[in-house]
Formats: C-alpha cells, structure tokens, sequence
C-alpha cells in the first residue's frame, strides 16, 4: 500500500492506526499555566485567610482575655488610687498635729483654743476644728508623742458625726483635730467625676463615710447612729451593695468585687479593705454599672467582626496586589541605613505603596521613626551610636577607667512639693532637668540616670575624654549660673562631682544592661553632694568638689578649702572645696 503523503502545513489527522494495525500516538496536551502575578494572588490571599484567620481567632481570644484583664487592673488602680488619697489624708494630719505640739512645747499650761486656731486653723481642711482640754483634765490622754484617732461619734453641740485625732501635751492638755464627715466628702469629691463609677467610703460594712457626688446634709446623725448605713440611701444601688440575693456573685481579681442586682440592672463595686493605720477596717471601694464591663467586652466582640471583615476584604485585595510589580526597594534600605545612624533629619517618611508588603513594610518603618525617636531622648544618642559602632551592646564590655561623676539634687523639695499640685511639681522638675541636661550637654557629659529629683552624669565614658574633669567643673559651674539667674528662688541645688576610678560599661542581666558606671568615685560624688546641707542649708547654690577633681583641673577655679571631711559612709578622710 502507498503511503499517504500530508502536504506541509495542513493540519496532522485524527489519531488513526498505523501500518501494523497499532493506534497512533495523540498530540501532547498543553498544560494549564497562569501568570506569576496571578500564582502569588492565590498565594497571597491564600495565606492571608489561612493564617490571619487563625490569627485572628487566637487575637479574640487573647483580647478577650485581656479586656478582663484590663478591666481588672483598671479597677484595681482606681481603688488604691483612693487608697492612697485616705492614707495621704491620716499622715498629712497626724504630721500636722505633731508639728502643732512641737511649736507648742514652751506654751503648754497656757494655751485657748482662740490662739491655736489663729495660729493653726489654716492648716486644717475646711470644716475641722481645734479643741483643747484644760490642763489636768485629760486623764487617759494619748501617749505624749503620739497621735490617737478616733472612730466617728455624734456630737451634740454642732449636730454632727466626726472623728478626731488627739495628741497629748507636756502641761497635761489634749489637743485635738475634729473631722466632720464633710472633710471626707470633700476628700472624695476632690478626685473630681470619674466616668463611670462613683467613690464610696465606708467606715464598716454599715457605716457610710462619704459617697462621690452626695450631699452628707443630707442624712441627719444621732447619738446612736453617727453614720448612715448602705440603706439610708434610698433610690441609690448603694442600699443594695451588701444585700444578699441569687444573682450576687464575688468576682475574683487583683481587689475583690461583688456583682449585685438593683432596679434597672446589675451594679458592680470593687473595693479593698484598709489593713492598718488609723483608718484601719475601713472600706474604700468603686461602685460601677455593671454594664461599663460589659461595654469592653462588646468592644472586643465587634473588633473581631470587623477583623473578620478586614480578612475577606484583604484576601481579594491580596489577590490583584500580587499580579503588581514591586516598587525598588532603593529608598528603603537608604533610610535604613539614616535610621541605623539615628540621623533623623536625612530620614522622609516613606511613600505607600499598593503593594501589600511593601506598603505594610513602610508604614512600619514610618512608625520606627517616631519610636526610636522617642528612644533617643531616652538613652543618649552619642552613647547609643558608639555602642552600636563598636559592637558594645553585649554584657562583657566592662573596663576601669579614670572619670569623673556629677550628682546634682534639688534641695528642699519635699518640703516644697508638698504645697506644690501634681501639675506644678511636674513642670518645676520639667524645667530643673531641662536645665541639667542643657548644661551636661553642652559639655558632651552622658546622663546616667535621673534619681527622684537628682541627676547622675558622668564625663571620660563612653567616648575618651582627657579633659572629663575640665568639662565636668565647666558644666556644673554653668549649671549654678543658670540656676542663679532664675527669678524663681525656690529652685536651689547642691552638686557634688569628684575625679575617681571606676568600672563603666554594659551591666546588667542577660537580657536588659544599663550603660552605667560604678565604684567607690560615684559614692563620693553622691556623699559630696549630700554634704553640701551641713555646710550652708540655704545656699542657692552648692558645688563641692573632691581634692582629686581639683588637682586634674589645668587651671586653678575660685574656690574654698572646706577641709578634710570624712564623708557619710567612709572611714578616710578627703579634701573637699567649696567652688564659687
């Protein structure tokens, strides 16, 4: 048989049988291929939902858990908050009852109480009052040094409940402080409205103090009943706070809770038991619509609806991100490279990117920028770059060097913060360290630490400086003439600074180190500074100086030999200056 002959280019025929009868072979099969953009669609958004949703899960559960958490320590803080308000209140009047004695030791025998309340009565809160007995009618008075506080009595002549703290006096009278409740009311008050709960003093169980926010005119004491129990205040879940009933529940956590039912819902009250002092028993305590928890927890809820949402959105998003073509990763590693330096004037915010990764990649590095920024004011930035330059962030970088230490402290602060807010005591430290940290600067000493209402620095570390003495004496020298200047003359400081040995580097655990120096030098320079009180109390300025720091110093400063002085702590002597 003559074989068929297929001109060139027409198509091949069906499979059909060849000569021997055997089917021939069909022609191969394309197979099925996408493009690389669309392989990491699927990829991408594959991953996304697989991973993220199991994230996801594991995220609602976890802030779940953490809501709870939080709720409690929120709950936990704001008792000892108010903890802290009552005890603060006993030790500022007991302090104030001690002083009174003290400046009236020469009078006792001949005191009235028009003299003591002209004298004294303006230290009291509004409301107290001083009584006195007449000398030799105090039998059973408390000890003389001691301060005796009583529970709340009803007091006939003025028509209300208080309690007193009481103090003997060497010529036999009792002074004492009377305490209506409305100093308690206004102890309560003055933490201002807190969204949610109110504060709630009890001197027992059935004893209230003072409830945030009520009027104590409003209950009239007796003889018998100096105090109003939880269920005086009618139409208040106060009543119902230790009534029991099916729904009552104790919570547990860091404070105790009760959980309890009153018309219109559930109420919740956290509170903590006074365990010592004066106000020993007494019960301070949070009462919180219980509904308040549950709004967290239903914020939880619907952060996890709308995750799941951000998920199926992200997926398709994912799909047609991945079939685009990856922006260079140039600009990147060049503000990276900035970022290592800490040179955040060459760093711009990066652009986004519709790329899923590179976009998550730069708003990630955008958010870097702000947190190491605010991690330079921290930590020094010389002494961060020379660590990282030099490969000296591991524990063993320790060595001894020369150097020499700076401890500067605010005298008389305690007593001055204690007239002082919150908000002013702040600001007046904000602008005492800035003052400091100007002067250390300016002499490129490193900062140590800040101690309370004191600065540690020190001069030779990390970088070598031959001249640390000289650029110490020139930065506390700068410092008092700044301090000088101020018009505010309440801002007096004593600095020490001595010239010692010392060990400097990384210490610490294996997991957190300090940059630090430590050694016999620092405690010198720390008892320097101390000393200064002995020497003159009042001065606004203190520099004094160890023999060793004047001896490194090229040039002589003004200054005056104090002596050889054994400091606190020490059995040798050392010389020590008083720098002008």
């Amino acid at each position: 048989m003559a074989q068929e002959v297929i001109p060139p280019g027409h198509p091949l025929p069906p499979a059909v049988e060849n000569m021997d009868g055997e089917p021939r072979p069909a022609a191969p099969r394309r197979r099925f291929r996408i493009s690389v953009g669309v392989a990491l669609g699927l990829v991408f958004s594959s991953v996304l939902v697989v991973f993220s949703g199991a994230l996801i899960a594991y995220m609602a559960a976890a802030d779940r858990r953490i809501t709870v958490r939080l709720l409690d320590e929120r709950s936990a803080i704001t008792v000892a908050g108010y903890l802290q308000q009552v005890d603060r209140f006993f030790r500022e009047q007991t302090l104030l009852l001690t002083t009174v004695k003290v400046s009236l030791s020469e009078e006792a025998g001949s005191l009235t109480v028009s003299a003591l309340e002209n004298r004294f009565a303006h230290l009291l809160p509004a409301g107290a009052a001083f009584t006195l007995s007449e000398p030799g009618e105090a039998p059973g008075s408390p000890a003389v040094n001691e301060v005796a506080w009583t529970p709340f009595a009803f007091e006939p002549e003025r028509r209300l409940a208080a309690l007193q703290g009481q103090i003997g006096l060497a010529g036999g009278q009792t002074l004492a402080a009377v305490y209506p409740r409305a100093v308690f009311q206004d102890l309560i008050d003055a933490a201002g409205p807190q969204e949610g709960h109110r504060a709630v003093l009890f001197q027992s169980r059935e004893q209230v103090v003072a409830v945030q926010g009520s009027n104590p005119s409003a209950f009239a004491p007796g003889a018998d009943v100096p105090l109003p129990s939880p269920g005086h205040y009618t139409g208040d879940p106060l009543s119902a706070v230790w009534t029991d009933a099916p729904q009552v529940r104790q919570m547990g956590g860091q404070v105790p809770g009760r959980l309890f039912p009153y018309p219109g819902g559930m109420y919740t009250l956290v509170y903590d038991e006074i365990g010592d002092g004066p106000a020993k028993g007494w019960i301070v305590g949070a009462l919180y619509r219980a509904d308040a928890f549950g709004a967290a927890l239903d914020q939880s809820r619907l952060v996890l609806y709308v995750a799941a949402a951000a998920l199926i959105a992200g997926a398709v998003v994912s799909y047609f991100l991945g079939r685009m073509v990856g922006r260079p990763l140039n600009r990147l590693a060049s503000a990276s490279v900035s970022l290592k330096n800490l040179d955040f004037a060459a760093v711009s915010p990066l652009e986004r990117s519709r790329l899923s990764e590179l976009d998550e990649v730069n708003t990630a590095f955008n958010g870097s920028i702000g947190a190491l920024h605010a991690f330079s004011r921290y930590v020094p930035r010389q002494l961060v770059q020379r660590l990282v330059a030099e490969d000296m962030a591991g524990k063993s970088q320790i060595e001894t060097r020369q150097m020499t230490i700076v401890f500067t402290d605010l005298a008389g602060f305690t007593n001055l913060a204690s007239h002082m807010s919150a908000k002013d005591t702040a600001a007046f430290l904000g602008q005492y360290f800035e003052i400091v940290s100007e002067a250390v600067a300016a002499q490129n000493g490193t900062i140590d630490k800040f101690l309370g209402d004191g600065v540690m620095a020190f001069w030779g570390a990390p970088s070598h400086q031959p001249d640390h003495a000289v650029k110490a004496m020139a930065c506390v020298k700068a410092l008092a003439e700044v301090i000088e200047r101020l018009p505010d003359h309440h801002m007096r400081v004593r600095i020490g600074i001595h010239t010692g040995e010392v060990v400097v580097g990384n210490i610490g655990s294996s997991d957190r180190v300090n940059y630090t120096v430590i050694g016999d030098a620092v405690n010198i320079a720390a008892r320097l500074q101390e000393y200064g009180k002995q020497i003159d109390a009042t001065a606004r300025t203190m520099i004094l100086a160890s023999g060793d720091t004047i001896a490194r110093l090229p040039e002589p400063v003004p200054s005056e030999h104090v002596g050889a002085v054994t400091l606190r702590g020490r059995d040798d002597p050392i010389d020590v200056f008083r720098v002008s």
